[in-house]
């Protein structure tokens, strides 16, 4: 993302935020949101260890000798499972739906969107690697508008990340968003303007 696509996105958000009390945050990961598939390949990696030092010790290796070849049998395949590439190549499937809105839900609380003062925090999150996009609202908005409303901004993103505009498509959803959050949660003197209104990219 060029330093023009942040200040086309930053200066959507701005503009829509001027009409709501609402906080709007973009979130583009560029990492595959896998740790749960890193934790399943680990533990894998443990049993088949385990495994293979119950075979060798019908061999009638000594007990050192066994204790050296899991530990050096694990610490390879661990090496491998950091590998998301090695991870595919086994079969070793992910599930992006759950990993990405896990991903989700942390950047939600870790960018501070659930600590706003009246609880209106919207981010619209792109996980890049996954596929798959997400709109997050703080309990403060879902009183206000209904979850299923933000569908259509998603399609948007989605639309336009597959047609290589994905900044279109986040200016737009962030202008959406911006609209319905006016009509349910206009201005209110002293709320708003929390959180940065670039997009944040990790």
């Amino acid at each position: 993302m060029t330093a023009d696509d942040r200040a086309r996105i930053a200066a959507a958000v701005a503009a829509a935020e001027a009409r709501t009390s609402a906080e709007i945050v973009v979130v583009v990961e560029t990492d595959p949101c896998e740790e749960g598939d890193a934790t399943v390949a680990l533990v894998a990696a443990g049993f088949l260890a385990i495994a293979v030092g119950g075979l060798l010790s019908w061999t009638g290796l000594r007990l050192e000798g066994v204790v050296i070849a899991q530990a050096a049998l694990f610490a390879g395949l661990a090496a491998l499972a950091a590998s998301s590439r090695v991870r595919r190549a086994l079969g070793v499937g992910r599930l992006p739906s759950h990993a990405a809105h896990q991903a989700a839900l942390r950047a939600f609380d870790d960018l501070g969107l659930a600590r706003t003062k009246e609880r209106t925090g919207v981010m619209i999150h792109v996980a890049v690697a996954d596929r798959r996009v997400e709109i997050v609202a703080d309990e403060g908005v879902h009183a206000a508008i209904a979850p299923e409303t933000w569908a259509e901004e998603v399609e948007m993103v989605v639309s336009a990340a597959r047609a290589g505009r994905l900044v279109d498509g986040l200016v737009q959803a962030v202008e959406t968003c911006g609209a319905a959050l006016a009509q349910a949660l206009p201005p209110e003197p002293g709320l708003g303007n929390e959180l940065p209104n670039a997009p944040i990219v990790r």
